[in-house]
């Protein structure tokens, strides 16, 4: 699920089955998808032609669940990753959605490597939960925000550091707070550069991006104990993710931060 521009970046060859465990495969991973889905067919699906097929790019696709769910509406993907394990993944996700391959690629790229791609060609490119597993994000998203073609859209989805650092604060973590260290291990499932929104905006803005839309995902589930989030049925819990996801201050305490962008 991750594109590297230097050998410090991440690659989850060797992980990929785990990662779908445990993300992809709970609770947690359907809020974050249905939030996502959402976003797009709102801001960006409903306002196009029934027979116009946008050209997409999802970088750092992982399993490719949002990239299935643009080829079932009709459009073209280019779904890439730099681990060989996350796209044997995604080939067999395609394959269990009964896609039609003409309508998909899957290519082993990494973020540097997308130049490789003609720059400023794609209608759509996708850039969810990449970003935070950079050891540079703002190159990272430089890399990939010249793919997006004039008049295009970026959909991009980052690691929130405001909720690693509420987190923190509710488990009594006081010292790791003040410390401003919260770069997850490496081997583990937890990204190694937390993101201040503030910054992404501002890199957004600087490449000629003006936001459409801004998502919390995750803005209740992550801050129930295990108890609370075993006890309230999943119905409940997305329906207060609705209602809450969309505005501040809860938006910006979100585990993830979805923004959608329009490249002027």
């Amino acid at each position: 699920m991750s594109k590297a521009i230097n050998q410090e970046d991440r690659n989850f060859d060797g992980l990929a089955e785990h990662f779908k465990k445990k993300i992809y495969g709970t609770p947690k991973g359907e809020i974050r998808l249905q939030l996502l889905w959402e976003d797009l067919t709102e801001h960006l699906l409903n306002g196009i032609e029934k027979d116009q097929a946008l050209s997409v790019l999802d970088v750092g696709g992982g399993i490719g669940q949002i990239s299935a769910k643009l080829v079932k509406s009709g459009h073209k993907v280019t779904l890439t990753d730099v681990s060989t394990d996350m796209l044997t993944l995604a080939a067999e996700h395609f394959s269990e959605q009964q896609l039609c391959e003409a309508d998909y690629q899957l290519k082993n790229l990494s973020i540097n490597q997308l130049d490789q791609l003609d720059e400023n060609s794609f209608d759509l490119v996708v850039f969810h939960a990449v970003l935070e597993w950079l050891a540079n994000p703002e190159s990272g998203l430089k890399q990939v925000m010249k793919q997006v073609q004039k008049g295009g859209y970026i959909s991009l989805m980052f690691y929130n550091k405001h909720s690693v650092i509420m987190k923190n604060l509710l488990k009594g973590n006081f010292r790791k707070v003040v410390s401003n260290n919260f770069v997850g291990e490496r081997g583990g499932l937890t990204p190694i550069s937390p993101l201040d929104p503030e910054d992404v905006y501002a890199w957004l803005e600087s490449a000629g991006f003006s936001v459409v839309s801004k998502t919390g995902i995750r803005v209740v589930h992550d801050y129930l104990t295990r108890d609370l989030q075993a006890s309230r049925s999943y119905e409940d819990i997305l329906h207060m993710e609705k209602l809450l996801c969309r505005q501040e201050p809860y938006l910006s305490l979100g585990r993830y931060i979805h923004v959608i962008a329009h490249k002027n």
